[in-house]
């Protein structure tokens, strides 16, 4: 993708808040399933393409998650080939920043990773890990 863009989904939409600053905002109406994440995930590996990116994932109140989603690593690929320099999750509800807790903590990543409440505090952070890894 060159340049600032932005991409829909059925799911989610993406859109480049720098050339190295990727958002992926969940639509209210996306159901966590595993090939609903599986989808999504190859998509976001399409966008970011061969460049390290640090990545915002938006996700709103509540989304309905399928139990068995929460049971599978979802970035097993950046084990293999690295596209996320790190990941701020922006959870906007009670139940799915507990749930991302816990999902970064049973899955820890190769990768920082961290849960927000704030899509402030989420950017802050982010913009301070590539301007560590610079």
């Amino acid at each position: 993708m060159e340049g600032l863009s932005t991409e829909e989904t059925l799911h989610c939409t993406f859109s480049r808040a720098a050339p190295r600053f990727l958002v992926q905002r969940f639509k209210p109406e996306a159901r966590f399933t595993q090939a609903i994440l599986d989808e999504v995930a190859a998509v976001r590996d399409r966008i970011i393409g061969d460049s390290l990116c640090a990545l915002m994932v938006i996700i709103p109140e509540e989304i309905p998650i399928d139990p068995n989603a929460t049971n599978t690593d979802h970035f097993t690929g950046e084990r293999v080939k690295r596209r996320i320099l790190a990941l701020a999750l922006v959870a906007h509800g009670d139940m799915m920043r507990s749930v991302s807790k816990f999902y970064f903590t049973w899955f820890p990543q190769p990768f920082p990773a961290r849960v927000f409440d704030s899509e402030e505090a989420a950017h802050a952070w982010l913009r301070d890990e590539a301007d560590a890894a610079s």
